[in-house]
């Protein structure tokens, strides 16, 4: 086991009940024709939408014939639509310039014209606590006073990507860090 390992802190992801099957059932058939109208419309290959309980939050495609997109049972309707968007968008990316396309700036103008309202990834209320009570090291923006926490430290001076956008350049500060492990007095 890792010198880390013992100090995380093992946390249910879910506390609530999943969705029903029939609910599930229900939303999957209407992103299914969600996806199929879009597929239409810019002459996609069939792909199967499935809502999953094994994911935290977002979706993933698998690309191959028929994709298949994956998307977290465990969100907000609006949040699956969303995300239905933002799959189906890598969808036209890879049948138009191919798999290596990624959230380049042709994605995201093509995101825009499908009705993708935003950038990150929707995230669980549960997963942000246990991310955050597993986080060891906190960084904050003295530009915004944005805040950041991760469990690794970066590996190197980071400026805020907001403010650097706005064209104020600002140098993420480590605000916390966890303590140094004690040593014990070697035995001789």
């Amino acid at each position: 086991m890792s010198a880390f390992g013992s100090r995380l802190r093992q946390l249910d992801l879910f506390l609530e009940e999943p969705p029903s099957p029939a609910e599930i059932g229900a939303d999957q058939a209407a992103l299914q024709a969600r996806y199929d109208s879009i597929a239409a419309e810019w002459k996609l290959p069939p792909a199967r939408v499935v809502l999953t309980a094994r994911r935290a939050t977002g979706g993933v495609i698998t690309y191959g014939p028929p994709h298949v997109i994956r998307i977290s049972s465990h969100m907000s309707r609006e949040d699956r639509l969303q995300t239905l968007l933002h799959e189906t968008t890598h969808a036209i990316c890879f049948a138009r310039w191919g798999v290596a396309e990624g959230h380049s700036p042709r994605f995201w103008s093509l995101a825009k014209k499908l009705g993708v309202a935003r950038r990150t990834a929707p995230e669980t209320e549960r997963l942000r606590r246990v991310r955050e009570a597993n986080a060891r090291y906190a960084y904050r923006c003295p530009g915004c006073a944005a805040e950041w926490t991760r469990r690794t430290p970066f590996g190197r001076a980071r400026l805020c990507a907001a403010c650097e956008r706005a064209g104020r350049p600002a140098h993420l500060i480590l605000v916390r860090r966890p303590r140094p492990l004690r040593r014990s007095p070697r035995k001789r």
